[in-house]
């Protein structure tokens, strides 16, 4: 689907106004477009009028006023939602008919896309004598979407096993106690291809 929002959250009362007019406005002229409109713009209108006159009496702090004006806003972000479902509907993935009906497009995070950067300051500390556990931790990135530790005895040529994480942290268990591991850890973000650590080694107490 499209990336239609309304970012009603960063809007303040006026500019949430100032939105549903526009969307009113946009949508009653691209009746093409939007001939059936779920709720129908009467409905938008209503709402919009309803916050707007409740916006007016809170202006003088009165307590139960405010607290109208807060119920009405609520109710107006919520005529807006269902409308944005049916606008999502009818635009599938075209963003140009989101912006005909007046709502905005979701800015997209591009910063994190491509190569994921090298996985920095890998740390093993193994845990207590017999335990057969080692704790791992890197620094993390934002980007992100999982951690992928991978270990294998040191000086061998097995593969690489490996267990992933959510966190930057991760508790490899079940090893060998008293034998030296080695250990590495890739970012998993947009691009699911792997950037290996340096690799590090530790004894298994």
């Amino acid at each position: 689907m499209s990336q239609l929002t309304i970012n009603e959250k960063d809007q303040t009362d006026v500019q949430l106004m100032q939105t549903a007019e526009q969307i009113a406005t946009k949508m009653a002229n691209e009746a093409v477009l939007f001939p059936t409109p779920i709720p129908a713009l009467t409905v938008l209108n209503a709402a919009l009028t309803a916050f707007r006159n409740s916006a007016t009496e809170a202006a003088y702090r009165d307590t139960r006023a405010i607290m109208i004006r807060k119920q009405k806003r609520e109710e107006l972000v919520y005529v807006l939602k269902e409308l944005g479902k049916y606008v999502d509907t009818i635009a599938g993935n075209d963003d140009t008919i989101v912006l005909a009906a007046g709502f905005n497009i979701r800015k997209t995070n591009t910063s994190y896309n491509g190569f994921v950067p090298k996985a920095q300051r890998l740390i093993a500390e193994p845990d207590q004598v017999g335990s057969g556990r080692v704790n791992l931790k890197t620094n993390a990135w934002a980007g992100a979407r999982m951690y992928e530790y991978q270990y294998r005895l040191k000086g061998s040529n097995e593969a690489w096993s490996s267990q992933l994480s959510s966190k930057s942290t991760c508790v490899i268990d079940g090893l060998e106690t008293f034998k030296e591991y080695e250990f590495r850890v890739t970012y998993i973000g947009i691009d699911p291809k792997p950037n290996y650590s340096d690799a590090i080694s530790s004894f298994v107490l």
